[in-house]
């Protein structure tokens, strides 16, 4: 169980603010990763895609 630190020096704050955020776990690290690596193949295969259509369609 995480445990956060919060500001309360202000005593009519209605919000708490966090001074420490909470550790990252390691399945939110693989799935950020996962997320970034379809990222980069999608937009790497993109303009090869836009060119085989332009192609296709010039032929």
């Amino acid at each position: 169980m995480a445990v956060r630190i919060f500001d309360l020096t202000e005593p009519q704050s209605s919000r708490l603010t966090v001074l420490e955020p909470v550790p990252v776990r390691r399945r939110d690290l693989r799935r950020s990763k996962q997320r970034w690596a379809i990222v980069a193949i999608v937009s790497l295969l993109t303009p090869f895609v836009a060119a085989l259509v332009v192609l296709g369609v010039a032929h």
